[in-house]
């Protein structure tokens, strides 16, 4: 596999992205399992007649085995009546790694079929009928007769793909559905999925392409199927392995951005997803770069790239190039196809800017390139206003933050909104801090947020559940089937995605799971400090402790993910027994990348994986001569109004000769006091940091600056801070919920939840520390 090198517009080293060793997530059956998963399934459709609506006219046949996140199994059968397909009766069923255990059987049938399969409209009336559905038709298909089932009423029809251009002008792969007794057009759906983006670039990359010996091409050697070239479909070939000018003008070099972003989502899928290509089955899809529109879309079989409005950038780089290929693995998920209707439409297209989001996230780029962000094309300037979509507040640019009974009858672009909004909360909360943008609720709830690796895992797991015709309510039903087949030992995730939706106007739906947890053995890892700062060449250091929080204590292996450019990191000891802490060292070379980037510390036990974030300053200048380093620990907490806090501030030399300190507070809000004991260090001591609210505070989440002020040198760090309204004080009990902030006595001492969960026997406040913050 040639190492090619790809020109940047400032001729600066981007991270290379070929093929990093898969992760724990990538974890894919044996053929043993994969049989067992088969024999699952096969008595599954035998035994759940009922609840799939099967007749003893239905066959099933296995089209699609694919595996997910730590091996979760999903096959999906195609139904038939009377040899007779049927369009909406694909059954999805999802077993468990070993292929033994079915967690969840689902399919978009609603009525069990009688049905005459004979038809009285020839095929040929159904493809002129078909025809007229497009401004000009360039193919139609051989119609196929099908049975429409994804309503209450199960129709004859024939399906009729016709190609071509839409009376809209864009192009148009159109699978039209004309009702085989009447004639009449009863459905019909779209490949061609529009999209926009970010043409931002990377600087020099690395890219995997094919050839040798003064003959290369762009195509991928790694993941088949991916290559780029122009509007003729055929991929780019040259002499030399170097490719593009980093010009915004020059399609060589869009083809150099959509290889690259297309191979980063590929690795994003299998190193936190855990799905084997954008196919799902190991596969891609080619791209196109040079059409002479202001667009990009994907249609069905490849995705194309088109410029932005001024004409001056190629809309190929994360968003649009993650957006077009996330319409690709919505297609090639669950039973398949985009489906018809703009409900369908709209989860299709926040399919592609949540993508779009993770493979941000996943290569997590510092400025000036795409760092990593929840806006859609804010780089690209489209047509001249900014973003097109805001998934924190959609509204903001117009489009709907909440579901309703319109979202059906909405445009696509616009539809995709509350989902957007859905998965923004599931990844960050209501008011995450750390800078990111609070998001409003429609129910006036406080979300709280588990990350965007486990978001894209829940609904990744979803969108293998996916069934025909797709719908929120439905998305709902299958995300909470896929947290908690995900997350077996606590009720967290499960939690969060059910409030998510909640805070979505998507409410609880008939029949839909519910969850107990079962802790096992848990642990908990964190970081002391969260934050660092480096100069290239020298290093920084962490502690990484971990705790039980339920069950016994077991090896935990300590590990690293997005690490920037130039930057390595070592744990000593690597592996550690949950309650004990490990020192992680992090080294800058003299050629890393300067900036601010989010490193990823992942704790791993078996099946099982938690997360802390450390945020490292990559500084390219010498630093002062006596230099320092500030953190606080905890760095947030939960109080109702008129009680207090405590936290320590910390410091710790990092570069010459300690100095003194003055401690002081800013931006706290009104009836908020900041204390410090002692109020002067020395660079390398601590102090106690005594937050005290009053009976008017107002309840909200505010962040306070720590400021710590030496000789030569002052630095602070951020305390998020969440007020309550009122005491709401009880006594804990078992099987009782619990949110975060709410304040409870046991044996006369008082603690404050940390996390929301149901209280199990055995959970007692002193018991789960990760739980419960003692007062």
């Amino acid at each position: 596999m040639p190492a090619a090198s790809a020109a940047g517009a400032d001729g600066s080293q981007a991270a290379a992205q070929a093929a990093p060793p898969p992760s724990p997530a990538f974890a894919q059956p044996d053929a043993q399992q994969r049989k067992n998963a088969v024999a699952s399934a096969d008595k599954a459709l035998a035994t759940d007649t009922t609840a799939l609506h099967a007749s003893a006219d239905d066959t099933f046949q296995l089209v699609r085995n694919i595996v997910g996140t730590r091996g979760l199994q999903y096959l999906t059968y195609q139904r038939s009546h009377r040899g007779v397909p049927v369009y909406g009766g694909d059954v999805v069923v999802a077993t468990d790694p070993s292929g033994q255990v079915v967690e969840t059987v689902a399919t978009g049938q609603e009525a069990t079929l009688k049905l005459d399969v004979k038809a009285t409209v020839t095929a040929d009336a159904a493809a002129d009928t078909a025809r007229a559905q497009l401004a000009g038709a360039d193919s139609v298909a051989t119609p196929e007769l099908v049975v429409h089932a994804t309503t209450a009423r199960p129709r004859l029809a024939w399906e009729v793909v016709v190609t071509g251009t839409a009376k809209h002008g864009g192009p148009s792969v159109q699978h039209v559905y004309v009702d085989a007794k009447t004639g009449q057009v009863i459905d019909a759906w779209d490949e061609v999925r529009d999209g926009t983006g970010n043409s931002n670039y990377h600087g020099t990359v690395t890219l995997a392409t094919s050839g040798s010996g003064g003959s290369y091409s762009m195509t991928d050697p790694n993941r088949p199927g991916l290559r780029c070239g122009g509007q003729g479909g055929t991929a780019y070939t040259k002499s030399s392995d170097s490719w593009g000018n980093g010009s915004g003008t020059d399609l060589e070099t869009a083809c150099v951005d959509a290889m690259y972003a297309a191979q980063v989502e590929w690795n994003m899928l299998r190193d936190w997803l855990g799905r084997n290509g954008h196919s799902g089955s190991g596969g891609s899809y080619p791209a196109r770069v040079g059409l002479n529109d202001v667009n990009a879309y994907w249609n069905g079989s490849y995705t194309n790239f088109g410029h932005n409005q001024a004409n001056n950038k190629q809309a190929t780089t994360y968003d649009v190039v993650a957006h077009e290929y996330g319409h690709a693995i919505f297609q090639f998920s669950g039973s398949g196809g985009a489906g018809s209707g703009n409900e369908a439409g709209g989860l299709n297209e926040s399919t592609g800017d949540i993508f779009g989001a993770l493979t941000e996230h996943y290569a997590n780029e510092p400025a000036p390139y795409d760092t990593p962000d929840y806006l859609v094309g804010e780089q690209l300037n489209l047509v001249g206003n900014g973003p097109i979509r805001n998934m924190y507040n959609p509204s903001a640019l117009g489009d709907p933050n909440c579901y309703s009974a319109s979202i059906p009858n909405t445009e696509v672009h616009k539809a995709a909104g509350p989902q957007n909004h859905w998965f923004y909360l599931l990844a960050e909360g209501s008011n995450p801090g750390g800078g990111k943008p609070t998001s409003p609720t429609c129910n006036s709830t406080t979300v709280t947020g588990i990350g965007i690796q486990k978001a894209g895992q829940i609904f990744m797991g979803g969108l293998n559940l996916k069934t025909t015709p797709w719908t929120h309510a439905k998305a709902r039903v299958a995300t909470l089937n896929a947290a908690k087949s995900l997350f077996k030992n606590s009720c967290t995730e499960f939690d969060a995605v059910k409030a998510a939706w909640a805070a979505v106007s998507v409410n609880a739906q008939s029949g839909e799971p519910t969850c107990t947890a079962n802790p096992g053995n848990d642990f908990s890892v964190s970081l002391n400090p969260t934050s660092g700062s480096v100069q290239a060449g020298q290093s920084t250091t962490a502690q990484v402790n971990t705790a039980v929080t339920s069950g016994s204590a077991q090896p935990v292996t300590l590990s690293t993910r997005s690490l920037p450019n130039g930057v390595t990191a070592s744990f000593n000891p690597a592996t550690v027994t949950a309650g004990q802490s490990s020192t992680l060292t992090l080294s800058a070379s003299s050629t890393a990348t300067g900036g601010t980037f989010q490193v990823t510390v992942v704790g791993t036990a078996g099946s099982t994986t938690h997360e802390a974030t450390f945020s490292l300053t990559v500084g390219r200048d010498q630093p002062p001569a006596n230099d320092f380093s500030v953190s606080v620990n905890p760095s947030s907490a939960s109080v109702q109004a008129g009680q207090s806090a405590t936290a320590t501030l910390g410091t710790q030399v990092i570069s010459g000769s300690t100095q003194t300190l003055g401690l002081s507070a800013s931006n706290a809000p009104a009836g908020v006091t900041v204390t410090f004991n002692p109020s002067t260090i020395s660079a390398g001591q601590t102090s106690t940091v005594t937050i005290v609210t009053s009976s008017t505070t107002t309840a909200g989440t505010y962040t306070i600056n720590l400021n710590a002020a030496g000789t030569s040198a002052s630095h602070s760090t951020t305390f998020s801070l969440t007020v309550g309204g009122g005491s709401g004080e009880t006594t804990w009990a078992t099987w009782t919920s619990y949110k975060a902030g709410d304040v409870v006595t046991y044996d006369g001492v008082r603690y404050r939840c940390l996390q929301g969960h149901t209280s199990l026997p055995g959970w007692e406040p002193p018991n789960v520390p990760a739980l419960w913050q003692r007062l």
